[in-house]
């Protein structure tokens, strides 16, 4: 099932340093090989791909999106999420979490089985990007910093339901985003850090000492820093305030330049680094296809250029930001290193999904999941499990 493939003369982004000239063999799916390519011989009969000049990184991890190439991921069932993870390979993404929004109950049950469905159909196959698991964005959030989220699916914490809801999931929730001020937000991240799941603070009027509180209950990550919850403001410090001085919070971050300033995202970058940071793209159906009108949810939203918006052309509905792009973003507006930006678009991710073991960073025995970029960062291949999953034609747009 496996070929052998020598990627060589490459600079190669490890969590140390990045090896120029360097060689990565991959045999059975997994990394054997990561050195100098004076050090390497790929063995006979290997698939050889010459990166002379170009970046190798770890395959990017999305921990946030909702859709690529016309398909949302709530709307077109099983199938539609199976053609999303072939999307992604263009992008460099190799792993992602399949997120949803507010909904009402039995439509976030089917979210999951639909999911679910999908992740069996293509366990193991090199032709898609890996479902790593689901991220709940909502219903337990603030009506208040809805955002794009509907009225509708907004509600107060049930426990029964978020029972029922993780019990189908089999340990596929990775994350769920709540409001810790709503009626039983702090008892509901309990919870859902008792069942293994990542409690993450967004779409929340939270003051500082309830976002506190929060941190104190088990929460750990914020969703989208910045947006869709209370600010920093010298006199009242809100909750992006309380996840930028806090280390146990792993907040995310959209480097589109759209939903976030670059002068706040340096703020971010200088008071969480890398080890505080996941970049993530919070990507809708349009991701990959270009302006128009797609779906998000029970939505329609448009999309012109790099502004991704309700019908009402103001309101903010995810992006249509790809995570290549998304590194270079971050790299241009904080200036972090490109060995910081694998961190935060690879290993950050992987950790919250529970795969760093075996994802997220270059090393002998993981799986031979990466990606090689060109200069200007667009993505020559996509390796998945150690085969070519995606390859530049001359054809393609930058």
């Amino acid at each position: 099932m496996f070929e052998r493939l020598a990627i060589v003369g490459g600079k190669i982004v490890t969590p140390q340093s990045i090896i120029e000239n360097g060689t990565i063999l991959c045999q059975d799916g997994e990394i054997s090989f990561v050195g100098p390519s004076s050090e390497a011989e790929p063995e006979p009969g290997s698939s050889i791909i010459e990166a002379k000049g170009r970046y190798i990184l770890p395959g990017f991890i999305d921990t946030h999106f909702h859709g690529s190439g016309g398909d949302d991921v709530m709307a077109n069932g099983a199938a539609g999420i199976r053609r999303i993870s072939r999307s992604l390979l263009k992008f460099g993404t190799t792993g992602f979490l399949a997120t949803t929004i507010a909904a009402r109950h039995e439509e976030l049950m089917k979210s999951v089985e639909e999911t679910l469905d999908a992740r069996k159909q293509d366990i193991g196959s090199p032709e898609a990007a890996e479902i790593l698991g689901m991220h709940i964005e909502g219903p337990y959030i603030n009506i208040k910093f809805k955002g794009a989220q509907p009225d509708w699916g907004i509600r107060d914490p049930n426990f029964e339901e978020c029972r029922e809801l993780i019990e189908m999931a089999s340990g596929m929730i990775k994350i769920m985003t709540l409001a810790p001020e709503v009626p039983g937000g702090l008892e509901l991240i309990r919870m859902l850090s008792g069942a293994g799941i990542h409690p993450s603070l967004g779409h929340s009027d939270a003051d500082y000492d309830t976002a506190l509180e929060a941190i104190e209950a088990g929460a750990t990550r914020a969703t989208h820093l910045f947006n869709a919850m209370s600010g920093v403001h010298h006199r009242k410090p809100g909750l992006a305030a309380a996840c930028l001085n806090e280390p146990g919070i792993q907040a995310e971050l959209i480097c589109d330049g759209v939903h976030v300033n670059p002068h706040m995202a340096k703020l971010a970058w200088k008071n969480k680094g890398a080890a505080g940071l996941t970049l993530i793209t919070d990507a809708t159906a349009a991701q990959g296809i270009g302006d128009g009108t797609y779906t998000l949810g029970d939505f329609q939203i448009k999309v012109r250029g790099p502004l991704c918006t309700l019908m009402d052309g103001v309101t903010i509905a995810g992006s249509v930001l790809t995570m290549n792009s998304a590194i270079r973003n971050a790299i241009d507006f904080t200036g972090m290193s490109l060995i910081d930006a694998a961190h935060t678009s690879s290993l950050a991710p992987a950790a919250a999904c529970g795969v760093a073991d075996r994802k997220g960073s270059l090393e002998c025995g993981k799986d031979a999941d990466m990606v090689i970029l060109e200069t200007d960062f667009s993505v020559s291949h996509t390796i998945r499990s150690g085969a070519v999953a995606y390859q530049k034609q001359l054809t393609d747009p930058d």
